[in-house]
């Protein structure tokens, strides 16, 4: 099954961002192929500057490891952009997207799951 995520909230100030990446998690573990759509302020879970303190978890970094195991990663670029963010400093293998590429997640995936603002 394919199984396509959007999320929108801050990554560090809401719970939705960790969700996802559980979800997506427990998804690979059973063979389905998962892509994540970040939306509005869920775009900083992308930022690989970021540098949380030591008991925190490492967002970003944990995107990555997802995007090896072969996790679409979709930014809204303009999203991205708005935030003052560089794009040459997200996540390696996101791809900077927006609205068509999410449209297609919704039309092409067989379950569309969004956990809004």
């Amino acid at each position: 099954m394919k199984i396509a995520f959007q999320v929108m909230t801050n990554p560090y100030t809401y719970q939705d961002v960790d969700t996802v990446m559980n979800l997506t998690e427990a998804a690979l573990d059973k063979g389905h192929q998962v892509a994540i759509f970040l939306f509005c302020d869920s775009v900083l879970a992308a930022n690989t500057p970021v540098r949380p303190i030591k008991i925190d978890r490492h967002i970003p970094q944990r995107m990555e490891k997802l995007a090896e195991k072969g996790v679409e990663i979709h930014i809204c670029g303009l999203c991205y952009q708005y935030r003052g963010l560089d794009a040459s400093k997200a996540v390696a293998k996101a791809k900077t997207s927006g609205l068509p590429e999410c449209a297609s997640l919704i039309m092409n995936y067989d379950r569309f799951i969004s956990l809004p603002a």
